[in-house]
């Protein structure tokens, strides 16, 4: 996925997480972070993983895709949990879905809120250098990925990956690397002086971000105070750890009836979304 289509994604969608500010937005992925931070408790962490499910189904993103890129974290989460695996698979589930989680929930805000949009809110809070070097980074990071997949292409199609030369794959990839790396360096400068001669001078425009609550921005609120109320309480009051089967059982319930409803929407018009 390019960062065209993301960017496709963020300023075509219709939904209400589309509509909401990216104010709201930014404190919903705060206080869900932090719920899922202070969290120890597995079944909690399951039934914030399907909330999230739930909020990028009904955001009509490609869930599947959504999904999968969420994922990727919970591979080296995976590593962590083996290399200090010490015979508790709870704790093993619960690293695993730590990184679901807060991977799903940034992944739901970079689909739904311009990439733009989401730096003018955060440049009130930190200095104006900080945010630049943060916007120009992440066009780069998919600059570089897209030349990675183009190196490793390229590789293939010439013969430089062999299913069983360990040593030459690892001769030639790290060689691509060098590569890579003379060329981010070469990109970087470029850039910099395409925007010298546009007219940079140490600061890039500002945005202003609407202040105007809509009721998509209420019903984001509702949603997340009440997950992380509800994580806080378990979290610090151990006899309400019992009612956190019942957070689960909801979330599912909440999860399937979406589920339901998201099929038969789209269900004739442009089928079902689940690989779009």
């Amino acid at each position: 996925m390019d960062i065209g289509i993301i960017d496709y994604l963020a300023n075509s969608g219709k939904s209400f997480f589309h509509r909401a500010s990216p104010a709201c937005k930014m404190v919903f992925v705060l206080l869900f972070v932090l719920s899922i931070m202070i969290t120890g408790d597995l079944v909690v962490l399951i039934s914030i993983y399907i909330t999230l499910l739930t909020l990028s189904l009904l955001t009509d993103l490609p869930f599947l895709r959504v999904v999968s890129i969420a994922s990727y974290p919970a591979i080296f989460a995976m590593l962590f949990a083996i290399a200090s695996w010490n015979g508790d698979p709870v704790r093993s589930g619960v690293i695993v879905f730590k990184a679901l989680g807060a991977a799903l929930t940034m992944v739901i805000l970079i689909l739904t809120t311009p990439y733009h949009r989401i730096f003018s809110c955060i440049r009130p809070f930190l200095p104006q250098v900080v945010v630049d070097g943060l916007f120009l980074t992440y066009r780069a990071l998919f600059i570089l990925l897209e030349l990675m997949d183009n190196f490793i292409r390229a590789l293939k199609i010439r013969g430089g990956l062999s299913p069983r030369s360990y040593r030459k794959n690892l001769r030639n990839f790290a060689q691509g690397i060098g590569l890579l790396l003379v060329r981010g360096f070469d990109l970087a400068e470029r850039f910099y002086c395409v925007m010298r001669v546009r007219g940079y001078s140490g600061r890039l425009g500002n945005e202003l971000v609407g202040k105007k609550f809509i009721w998509s921005d209420i019903f984001i609120f509702i949603i997340t105070l009440c997950v992380c109320g509800f994580s806080f309480v378990i979290r610090f009051r151990d006899d309400f750890k019992r009612f956190g089967l019942y957070f689960l059982y909801f979330s599912l319930f909440v999860f399937v009836v979406s589920g339901f409803y998201h099929i038969s929407r789209v269900q004739g018009v442009r089928g079902v979304l689940w690989k779009s």
